[in-house]
């Protein structure tokens, strides 16, 4: 193995190690709001099936490209924010789908 190999390895490695710490902190304070989450959805959609697929939709959303934050309550605000716009597009297929079928 190379000097040059070596070295692009080890930077690698230290990216991989970095991005996987990154994760399971991001995981880490997601699921210290997931209570907060879940009422909030429940609230918007009315059912706990949904407010789960809202849950999971926002943090499949969420976990793309979180941003850093220093504060725990500047990451819960920013997560319910993208926990409201999950629910209210689940609310809106759900009023469209009903729609359709009134017609």
């Amino acid at each position: 193995m190379s000097l040059g190999s070596f070295l692009t390895s080890t930077k690698d490695e230290e990216l991989c190690s970095s991005n996987y710490r990154r994760d399971i902190a991001f995981m880490d304070r997601f699921w210290r709001c997931n209570s907060l989450l879940h009422f909030l959805a429940y609230r918007i959609l009315g059912t706990h099936e949904e407010a789960g697929n809202a849950v999971e939709n926002c943090r499949i959303v969420a976990s793309r490209n979180p941003p850093d934050f220093a504060y725990e309550g500047a990451f819960r605000s920013w997560v319910a924010r993208i926990l409201i716009d999950e629910a209210l597009a689940i609310l809106r297929q759900r009023n469209a789908a009903q729609t359709e079928l009134s017609k």
